[in-house]
């Protein structure tokens, strides 16, 4: 459960009202898909218009780690602030937390109630597990299901076949693949880093109405880097969008600074 709840901050290896929206039983009907007769710029601005746009989100998920063939099941309790910050809390039976976490663009702070330990690192930690380009709004679009920043640029290629939509590219060292479906929704997220050997995939799936705006509620992520093997599967239970939210981070004086 310590690498379990450590891989949630690295990935995570990556005035609106307040509504509380309960999950429909189905996904909202599929908009108009995109042709081979749209223009580049067209297809782009189409996909950007998909975005989630949002102040804050809350999530609870059910989800399976999984850490070179080591598996968990736990609970996840994900609290996003755009742009400020990302909190996370790991439950497992009976409500129990094992593992807190708090993100920011410039720090990762972990509790490890098992061990009585927490860690504080400046967010440079990640890339003992990332690439270098994975940066405190990759990890906010992994979790709300969104393009990650400066993929849907015009200096991508855009490939359009049978109802998909791919938007291929790099950013600095990192190469992207992204492929939305005939709705527009980002279905998959493929990123690599050749010369790391690090490599992330995240799949996409029943994405369903939330506040007007269509939020997947599976996403499976697998990252390779080097030796080392991950994977969560989250099924989302649970979303708000633009509630008012708090962010509790505290350290026991019982707890150990731990490397």
């Amino acid at each position: 459960m310590n690498k379990g709840a450590l891989f949630l901050i690295l990935l995570i290896a990556f005035g609106c009202k307040t509504q509380k929206h309960a999950i429909p039983a189905k996904t909202t009907p599929k908009a108009a898909g995109i042709t081979p007769e749209f223009s580049k710029t067209e297809v782009l601005a189409t996909l950007t218009g998909k975005q989630i746009n949002y102040n804050s989100a809350s999530i609870k998920a059910k989800a399976g780690l999984t850490i070179n063939n080591n598996s968990h099941d736990v609970n996840m309790n994900i609290r996003m602030q755009k742009d400020n910050a990302i909190w996370v809390s790991v439950t497992v039976i009976a409500g129990l937390e094992v593992a807190r976490a708090l993100i920011t663009p410039d720090s990762i702070k972990i509790l490890n109630r098992l061990e009585s330990t927490y860690i504080s690192k400046p967010f440079s930690y990640i890339y003992q597990f990332a690439s270098r380009e994975v940066n405190f709004n990759t990890l906010q679009d992994i979790f709300i299901g969104n393009a990650l920043a400066g993929t849907l640029s015009q200096s991508s290629t855009v490939d359009i076949s049978t109802g998909q939509t791919q938007v291929k590219g790099t950013l600095e060292k990192l190469a992207y693949i992204l492929t939305f479906n005939q709705s527009n929704n980002l279905i998959q997220s493929n990123l690599t880093d050749p010369a790391a050997s690090q490599v992330l995939s995240i799949n996409y799936s029943e994405h369903r109405n939330i506040g007007n705006q269509e939020i997947p509620h599976v996403i499976s992520i697998k990252s390779n880097a080097g030796n080392k093997s991950i994977g969560i599967d989250l099924r989302y239970t649970s979303v708000g969008l633009n509630e008012s939210l708090d962010f509790p981070f505290s350290v026991p004086k019982r707890f150990t600074l731990k490397d």
